[in-house]
């Protein structure tokens, strides 16, 4: 109890000594601020990125109670998603959950008349999910029971977003006729901003009541959810489900002797990590610390070499009874402040970057967020901030502490107190130095293959004039529920949509300005699917037609990337043939087999030897038994110069194949539109013809041609910035280690070099010793660096194909510029010097012996 007050009353004065030490040294503030700060940003949005995903939270009410139903096959390995069937089965039977619903994601096009039309995201539902989501609407009502009965008006409820942006706002809505793909239907209500219920939706319609009487394990894909009744735990409600479930595997055995219904989380209906995932996923939150423990072990280096030279104040205080763990609370205190500030900055950093561009990098690499990933600072991002800001601080306060009392006990046992006699660097110290210079030197390497990685991109040729054509997406809705099972009903539709885009075709090729249009599965610059071939030359037996010898010695390469497109693909974009022919409407016919290839196929594959007549064929996929007959040959008709083939981040250069196609018989399709002046403005006409064409048509992604980049130049931009903040606290916090480092070295030997200039020592000899240990630290760390860069362009040279070669691994140009940089970076290191350089020429003997 008597030590308690004392320290309870020393608390607030250590903190309040900590902000003017803060002042006093802004440099040590600067940097060290800004390390931690930026560990502190990194460890924020690592860890609201991890939770979100694997401690999800339904803003619903009792959203813990929120679940999802599913049929899962043992034998498959994988759910099962017809579940209509034992959806009516649950609905009626199960007492441990409520409120049952279903809904099937659909993506419809929404036309009417003076609003822009274009496709929305619907859940075809039951009513029901309202009461589990409830939300009163800003406009009219939601879904009812009454709208679910068979021969019921059409309704639809739409989002608040779609309200703002389709109709304006229009506060007289309710009411109004839009048309949903085939079906017209009236807007009965307005949601408020933010629902999304179930996932990530903007409008909903009624699940019919006639589309529930489906055979088991038929129907279309169906999501079932519902609420935990009170009282009831998930274990309670699985022990119910699986008896239900034995009971109709007894009943159908044929269709669900393997199904194991199961009751889950609501949220896993988005993700759900196997448990050997769970550890990769949690490791990015060890890397954050990792990182946190790296930049805390360079600020205790700073934060050492300042209480060195404050060693003299520590003793005295050591010596009129301070104790050790006094003086150590005081430098953790001081650390407490400095990572206390750090934090700050860092947490208003990491809001900063998550509402700017979390969303949009989640959705760059998964499509569709669920409307309960809220990315922002959850509470319990900011107390693990705060963790990290206690663990910073005892690294950067307590480790440099402990070093220091160490010295200040020889100290008093030799009765001095200055001069740091106990006091110095070890081989950690110097560990720590020679690896944060090899990182500054290496980083900026990174960031220079990050530059020259965006460039590439941004230069990656497309082959013609790309910012005269515009490009859009065209895909049809899916079929009518009740028919989404037919393989018919899909037949019908891939016949309509051909028929729609040839529709298309004609009318955008009337308007003025435009001149040609054409389809592709896969945009120019774009990925485009790989697939492995084969030669009709390389069989064994087949005659071979004076092949060429490969100049790298290498065999000729095998993976081709393909694409499909409409015969007047090459015409449209202006390309005359190097060789042989184009395609032509008789390449449509079912047995026609021409395949047209690019430069880069004759130069990879052949070799360069002659292209047109050589027979080639898709290989059969790994572990894939695929008989003859169904493995045709085609005959390669033509050659093409390059178009954009392959994908701007494709190591190397791209082998292309083309392969003659009906636009819309395989699936959605690209339309291209060679236009004169700016391609954007056809997009209104665009939108109204494929809309009248066929009101089922999805127009999605327009954009010009040059365009198609874009999504992964700004995701490579944002890796490229944080890399260029990373370097920048990597080289502020080195040249400050340096710094303090030749500081403390002077102040250490300050005596010494008074003493020896006293008795007529050249200060050039003086100096060098005394700098003979930091500069041999600065020039290994440069070397060890300089290695390390050279390892990582020696590897990716050798990785890099071009012409079918290995690329040598240096130029004379390359060794030159390595050499030069590394040069560089070894005298911005040298810079450091400076300062403590001039600072021990100028000690003067009679200010060497005050000292002590």
């Amino acid at each position: 109890m008597t030590m308690s007050r004392p320290l309870r009353f020393a608390l607030p004065l250590d903190l309040k000594f900590g902000f003017r030490m803060l002042v006093k040294y802004p440099g040590l503030t600067i940097v060290g601020g800004l390390a931690m700060a930026f560990a502190v940003w990194v460890g924020a949005v690592v860890f609201e990125m991890v939770t979100a995903f694997t401690n999800p939270t339904l803003p619903l009410p009792a959203g813990d109670r929120v679940v999802q139903i599913r049929d899962w096959d043992v034998e498959a390995g994988k759910a099962e998603p017809r579940a209509l069937h034992d959806f009516v089965v649950w609905r009626e039977s199960l007492k441990s959950v409520t409120d049952i619903g279903a809904f099937r994601d659909v993506s419809i096009s929404l036309v009417a008349p003076g609003i822009e039309s274009g496709p929305v995201q619907v859940a075809e539902i039951t009513s029901n999910a309202f009461r589990i989501a409830p939300a009163a609407p800003v406009l009219g009502r939601v879904l009812a029971p009454a709208d679910e009965r068979a021969g019921a008006p059409q309704v639809v409820v739409i989002g608040y977003g779609v309200w703002q942006k389709r109709f304006a706002g229009d506060a007289h809505v309710i009411g109004r006729s839009v048309q949903l793909g085939d079906t017209f239907a009236t807007v009965v209500g307005v949601m408020p901003e933010g629902f999304a219920f179930p996932v990530s939706h903007e409008a909903w319609i009624p699940l019919r009541s006639d589309v529930l009487g489906q055979p088991p394990r038929e129907g279309p894909d169906v999501t079932v959810f519902g609420r935990l009744a009170p009282g009831v735990s998930l274990e309670g409600a699985q022990a119910e489900l699986a008896v239900l479930g034995r009971r109709t595997a007894a009943q159908f055995p044929s269709t669900h002797e393997h199904l194991l219904p199961q009751v889950r989380p609501y949220t896993s209906t988005f993700w759900d990590p196997s448990a050997q995932e769970m550890p990769l996923i949690y490791s990015f939150n060890v890397f954050a610390v990792l990182l946190l423990v790296l930049i805390c072990c360079n600020v205790a280096l700073l934060m050492f070499a300042r209480a060195a030279t404050r060693q003299s104040e520590l003793v005295v205080r050591s010596a009129l009874g301070a104790s050790r763990g006094r003086i150590i609370a005081q430098l953790f205190a001081e650390a407490l402040v400095l990572g206390a500030v750090a934090a700050a900055v860092g947490l208003a950093a990491a809001w900063f970057v998550l509402d700017r561009w979390g969303l949009r990098y989640l959705e760059f690499n998964l499509g569709r967020i669920p409307f309960w990933f809220d990315i922002g600072l959850s509470p319990l991002t900011v107390l693990y901030a705060c963790g990290l800001t206690l663990l910073g601080a005892a690294i950067a306060g307590v480790v440099p502490a402990l070093k220091v009392m160490k010295g200040i006990g020889a100290q008093l046992r030799q009765g001095t107190t200055g001069g740091g006699g106990g006091v110095q660097f070890g081989g950690v110290w110097t560990a720590v130095i020679i690896t944060q210079v090899a990182f500054t030197v290496a980083f900026p390497g990174i960031a220079y293959v990050e530059q020259r990685q965006l460039a590439r991109i941004k230069s990656f040729p497309a082959g013609f004039a790309a910012e005269e054509y515009l490009a859009a997406r065209l895909d049809m809705d899916v079929p009518d529920v009740r028919e989404a099972a037919a393989e018919s009903a899909w037949v019908a539709r891939g016949t309509r949509l051909a028929a729609a885009l040839e529709t298309v075709r004609q009318r955008v090729a009337a308007e003025p300005g435009v001149l040609g249009v054409t389809f592709v599965d896969r945009l120019p610059r774009d990925e485009h699917a790989e697939r492995v071939i084969e030669l009709e030359e390389d069989l064994p037996g087949a005659r071979q037609a004076a092949p060429v010898p490969s100049r790298s010695g290498q065999q000729p390469l095998r993976e081709v990337s393909t694409a499909q497109i409409d015969p007047s693909y090459f015409d449209v974009l202006k390309t005359p043939m190097l060789a042989g022919r184009a395609f032509d409407n008789g390449d449509l016919a079912p047995s026609a087999r021409a395949v047209i290839v690019d430069k880069g196929f004759v130069d990879q594959v052949l070799q360069g030897r002659s292209a047109v007549g050589r027979l080639v064929r898709f290989g059969a996929r790994r572990g894939r038994n695929v008989p003859e007959q169904e493995r045709p040959w085609f005959e390669i008709v033509g050659v093409v110069k390059e178009l954009g083939m392959g994908a701007p981040t494709q190591m190397g250069r791209a082998a292309g194949l083309y392969l003659p196609t009906v636009p819309g018989r395989d699936g959605p399709v690209n339309i291209v539109v060679h236009t004169r002046g700016d391609p954007m403005a056809l997009v209104p006409r665009l939108r109204a013809i494929s809309s009248a064409a066929d009101p089922t048509l999805r127009l999605t992604a327009l954009q010009s041609v040059d365009q198609v980049t874009s999504g992964v130049l700004w995701f490579i931009r944002l890796w490229f910035r944080m890399t260029l903040v990373l370097i920048g606290i990597a080289i502020l916090l080195s040249l400050a280690g340096i710094y303090s480092v030749l500081s403390f070295t002077v102040a250490r030997r300050t005596r010494e070099i008074g003493v020896r200039v006293a008795l007529g020592s050249d200060r050039r000899r003086v100096v060098v010793d005394i700098f003979r240990r930091p500069v041999t630290q600065v020039a290994v760390g440069v070397v060890a660096g300089g290695a390390l860069i050279g390892a990582v362009a020696f590897f990716a040279s050798t990785i890099g194909l071009e012409d079918g070669r290995i690329k040598p691994a240096f130029s004379a140009g390359q060794v030159a510029l390595y050499v030069a940089y590394v040069a560089f970076m070894f005298g911005v290191c040298l810079l450091s010097c400076v300062v403590p350089t001039r600072r021990a020429l100028g000690v003067q003997p009679t200010e060497a012996l005050r000292a002590e």
